[in-house]
């Protein structure tokens, strides 16, 4: 589909064919389950869809940006949990301050991600093999460090972060944007991003050109965990816990979100995760209105995953064959 131009304010801005594609099926879910269920666009279910894309958003972006380097990152939840984990940890057991607490807890989770950053990159290590591997080791360490139990109590000021409102706006919500503007210049506005992309899309073309695969491949992982350990501190301040499995459930719908990006666009966009993360988490949220269940729910990820890769595969043959003649 090509280009659609809008001209406003003397200037041409373009809106690509899939923002299209996508901002017509979200309106189309919408007005279903609008006509389905009456409280689907009530003012509490509208803020929780959007406290919900918040957290969804920032590790399918995680999750996207690995993608774009040519890699996986199987170990997004655990990361983000664990780094919840020790936020919450030091808060309640150690009794550190809020923000020390906050910024260790996004430090671990940068580290984890430096150490399968170094094994991937450096060492060739295959990323699905090494994020598997990080995931275990991150099961060990949330045991031995909790043995099993959850920590509650979290400061009020701390939760705030996850539940609090500025001028009726979720701070979450004002988070997730704040981090989707530092990530759209980040990834499309910067050289670092611009070799993410471009070590993804052709290995060897940027080998030829300059470009050191090992060390954006190294950098993708690592500003991978780096967005994991937000989403895990935003995730414990939301649940006002810390749970020893928190962050788990995160991995399918990062997986989810971020294909259907990567395929709906062509290529990685940090605007395509947002669309696609707005998408399915409507969806999701409009059909457990209408009492599906968790297990029909993950049957429903799984299907449109399968789905999604398909069609991927699908629409790189036609692009290939459609270049070929």
């Amino acid at each position: 589909m090509e280009n659609s131009v809008v001209k406003g304010l003397g200037k041409k801005v373009k809106i690509s064919g899939p923002v299209i594609g996508t901002l017509v099926m979200i309106l189309v879910i919408s007005t279903v389950f609008t006509i389905l269920t009456p409280r689907y666009l009530s003012l509490n279910n509208v803020i929780d869809i959007f406290r919900t894309i918040s957290i969804r958003f920032i590790v399918s972006l995680a999750m996207g940006i690995v993608i774009a380097s040519g890699g996986f990152d199987l170990s997004i939840g655990h990361v983000a949990g664990f780094s919840g984990l020790i936020t919450a940890y030091m808060l309640v057991n150690l009794r550190l301050s809020i923000p020390l607490s906050i910024v260790s807890g996004i430090l671990v989770g940068t580290s984890l991600g430096c150490v399968n950053g170094v094994i991937v990159g450096w060492l060739g290590v295959s990323s699905f093999i090494t994020t598997l591997g990080m995931q275990m080791v991150i099961i060990g360490l949330r045991y031995w460090l909790t043995n099993g139990t959850t920590i509650m109590n979290l400061p009020k000021a701390f939760c705030w972060y996850g539940v609090g409102k500025v001028l009726g706006i979720p701070v979450i919500v004002i988070i997730m944007v704040v981090i989707f503007i530092i990530m759209l210049g980040v990834m499309h506005r910067t050289t670092l991003g611009r070799r993410i992309i471009s070590v993804g899309l052709n290995l060897e073309a940027s080998r030829l050109s300059g470009i050191n695969p090992r060390i954006y491949t190294a950098l993708a992982l690592m500003l991978s965990g780096a967005l994991s350990g937000i989403a895990g501190v935003l995730i414990v301040a939301r649940n006002e816990l810390a749970n020893v499995d928190v962050g788990d459930g995160y991995l399918l719908e990062a997986m989810t979100m971020a294909v259907l990006a990567h395929v709906m666009f062509g290529k990685f966009k940090t605007q395509g995760v947002m669309l696609m993360t707005i998408f399915v988490v409507m969806l999701m949220n409009g059909l457990t209105m209408l009492g599906v269940g968790p297990s029909s729910m993950n049957m429903i990820k799984g299907t449109m995953l399968i789905i999604i890769i398909g069609l991927g595969k699908l629409m790189q043959f036609l692009r290939n064959r459609r270049s070929v003649n």
